[in-house]
């Protein structure tokens, strides 16, 4: 792989643009960031810059990678997205829980079948 520059790339450390997040990242950061709200870490839906500098910490320690606020930044958008994609599909319909074990949307046999009708 080539080298940017001088700057030594250790194994464990992505380039500052690639990194592939896991479901068990993702619950890190959800950790990390609702401890920062609850800090008051945020105001006027802005993260402060403290918040972000404990969140790379945070995620740093947990998952043992190199990470920085721009991977955070983009992680979130990203989830945000998801979020979005999936409330435009579902907010309208009755009958429908989220399985935090399954981590799948439930639902019965006649839900699924209007759902499927609706798209």
């Amino acid at each position: 792989m080539p080298n940017k520059g001088n700057k030594i790339i250790e194994p464990n450390q992505p380039s500052k643009d690639n990194l592939k997040w896991s479901d068990d990242m993702d619950e890190v950061l959800l950790n990390a960031l609702a401890e920062e709200a609850l800090k008051g870490n945020r105001h006027d839906g802005s993260w402060t810059i403290e918040a972000y500098a404990n969140v790379v910490k945070t995620l740093s320690i947990a998952i043992g990678q190199y990470i920085t606020k721009n991977h955070i930044k983009n992680r979130m958008k990203t989830l945000k997205n998801h979020f979005t994609e999936a409330y435009d599909l579902f907010h309208h319909l009755t009958g429908l829980t989220w399985n935090l074990i399954t981590r799948k949307f439930e639902a019965e046999e006649k839900v699924w079948q209007d759902f499927i009708k609706v798209c």
